[in-house]
């Protein structure tokens, strides 16, 4: 049975950050380094209660990034970046992490990464996120969600074409591409379609 939760409970923060992390490790890694260097600056960098988690039987099972127009999951301040990394280091990697960046237009929310532990991919935990995710989004009163998806991941966008999402645009990383190993990202979006409220029984 799967089991959602609406934050990343204290308890989980560092298998939640490790899991992120390492799922997202095609994008992140340019500007995060290895995986020890990446887990020194995470755990005090995301803002827990803008994400949503999958658990099977109490285990952590996925997590899905949320990014709105107050912020995102992931949040480490320059002066983080620069703490860890030093000065020259931390801003190169600062200006990285901004080419990654979304502007999130009113009435949208953005789903800012998702990753299901491979042990426990066929299960549908995705598939779960993701539909939390637009539940969250509708009962807020939001009117699309929106996500991107790398060149290099073919099986998440056929899943996203699945659950109804179209291509509305195409980025391209240019010089940096190398770096990232992708050439671009495609960006996806869905209206969503308020659920009636049914009439009360007398």
């Amino acid at each position: 049975m799967i089991e959602i939760s609406d934050h990343l409970p204290e308890a989980h923060i560092p298998a939640g950050v490790r899991l992120y992390y390492t799922g997202l490790e095609a994008k992140l890694g340019p500007v995060f380094g290895p995986l020890e260097a990446a887990l020194a600056v995470l755990p005090g960098s995301i803002q827990p209660a803008r994400c949503l988690v999958a658990f099977t039987e109490g285990r952590l099972a996925g997590i899905l990034g949320i990014h709105d127009q107050r912020g995102s999951f992931l949040e480490p301040s320059y002066g983080t970046m620069v703490r860890h990394y030093g000065q020259i280091s931390g801003t190169f990697r600062t200006m990285l992490l901004m080419l990654l960046d979304h502007k999130v237009p009113p009435g949208d929310l953005y789903l800012d990464g998702i990753v299901v532990d491979n042990s426990l991919r066929g299960q549908a935990i995705g598939t779960a996120l993701i539909t939390a995710f637009e539940n969250r989004a509708r009962d807020n009163g939001f009117a699309s969600v929106s996500l991107e998806v790398i060149d290099t991941n073919p099986r998440a966008k056929a899943l996203y074409v699945r659950m109804g999402y179209h291509k509305i645009a195409t980025h391209t990383m240019g010089p940096f591409s190398h770096l990232f190993g992708f050439r671009s990202t495609c960006r996806m979006s869905k209206q969503l379609e308020a659920v009636p409220h049914e009439l009360s029984q007398d």
